[in-house]
C-alpha cells in the first residue's frame, strides 16, 4: 500500500522498510483498512515527514500518534 505514494525520489530497501513498520503499525492501532482514506493520508503524512528529515522509526511513529491525537481533538 505506501509504494503506491512513493515520491519520485530514490528510497533505499532500509528506508523503505522502515516506513512501511511505521505505517503497518499507525494503521494497526487505528484499525485503517489499507485502501481507506485515512491510510492514505496518514502514507502521505509519514512520508512528508521523512523527506523533511525525520528518520527515525521510533520518531516517526511518535510523531504520527501525536498528529493522529491532535487530528481527532481538532474533529471533536
Amino acid at each position: 500500500m505506501l509504494k503506491r505514494y512513493l515520491p519520485s525520489c530514490t528510497l533505499y530497501p532500509a528506508n523503505l522498510a522502515l516506513l512501511q513498520r511505521v505505517f503497518d503499525q499507525v494503521c494497526c492501532e487505528r484499525a485503517y483498512e489499507a485502501q481507506s482514506l485515512d491510510a492514505e493520508i496518514a502514507a502521505t503524512t509519514l512520508l512528508h515527514l521523512f523527506q523533511h528529515g525525520m528518520t527515525n522509526e521510533a520518531a516517526l511513529l511518535a510523531e504520527m500518534r501525536r498528529w493522529q491525537q491532535e487530528f481527532i481533538r481538532r474533529a471533536s
